[in-house]
């Protein structure tokens, strides 16, 4: 066992794994659960999250603008983090949505040798959404909220709403999570980390006109900040690795309780390939026979 556990580590630690590709791509529009090739189930589940996330953007402008800080709507990291969530949910309908109506779109992944460069982007966006929304709901709710922040429902929509739907979503997709994609969310963070030097340094406020976005990146005192920064980082790390092991515990159910076995004739000498459909020969009827495909359990 500590052999086979080492063996996976370094597997994963790979130089291969810290790129974007992965195969069959067609694991980015389809869900781990689903046992067809295309689910119903799965497009409303992707359009309903994209619907979801659009309203909550919205809603979250609309307060804005009536508590009149529209121009400081841009500034917040929060708000950066929901509309990423917007942008990954409305991509990934799309996505699932010319899956289930094109087939020739579905041919062309099912076939393709390398992952498109429209899914490699919604991955990336994946990632980052997904540790960004975690640590956006850690940081806010045990460090920044205080009584004068009021529990509404725009504040557990964009505080809390987006961690749970995001880590329900990693559960019910398809697709994998990588070690080395932490770098992924951390870049990000350091952009907006970046953004808020800029901002202090061009005199901006927060909208009730203090000289700092955050008072927790204040960098007026820049050792303070950096505490910040560095923390922040180590929670992004550590909501990474933990996220890789709940895809993990997601893959090893589904391999234990749910994954198609396939069954051919003892005289066959086909290779499957890992995670790609492939029929069955049958001597009889070919390779038409539903007996002997990967949709098939013993």
């Amino acid at each position: 066992m500590p052999n086979k556990f080492k063996r996976a580590c370094k597997d994963e630690l790979g130089l291969r794994n810290c790129g974007m590709g992965h195969l069959p791509a067609e694991e980015f529009v389809k869900s781990q659960w689903q046992s067809r090739t295309k689910s119903t189930f799965f497009l409303l589940y992707r359009v309903s999250l994209a619907v979801f996330f659009t309203a909550v953007v919205a809603n979250s402008i609309v307060v804005s603008v009536s508590t009149e800080d529209w121009a400081k709507y841009f500034i917040y990291l929060t708000h950066w983090g929901i509309m990423m969530c917007m942008g990954t949910t409305v991509m990934g309908a799309i996505l699932v949505a010319r899956w289930y109506f094109h087939p020739e779109f579905s041919d062309k992944i099912c076939n393709t040798e390398q992952m498109p460069r429209a899914f490699k982007i919604y991955w990336m966006m994946h990632n980052i959404t997904l540790i960004v929304s975690i640590c956006i709901t850690i940081i806010y709710w045990g460090i920044l909220h205080n009584e004068e922040m009021p529990v509404d429902a725009n504040n557990i929509l964009i505080h809390a709403a987006n961690c749970m739907f995001m880590l329900i979503d990693l559960i019910i997709v398809a697709y994998p999570v990588r070690i080395w994609h932490v770098v992924q969310p951390i870049s990000f963070g350091l952009l907006y980390c970046l953004f808020s030097v800029i901002y202090y340094l061009c005199d901006g406020t927060d909208k009730k006109g203090r000289p700092y976005i955050y008072n927790v990146l204040d960098w007026r005192t820049p050792n303070k900040a950096m505490v910040t920064v560095v923390g922040t980082i180590v929670l992004a790390i550590v909501i990474h690795v933990l996220m890789f092991f709940l895809y993990k515990l997601r893959s090893f159910l589904y391999e234990r309780w749910f994954n198609p076995k396939t069954i051919l004739p003892t005289n066959s000498t086909i290779n499957l390939q890992q995670g790609k459909a492939c029929d069955g020969i049958s001597m009889v009827y070919g390779t038409d026979n539903r007996g002997f495909t990967i949709t098939e359990k013993y």
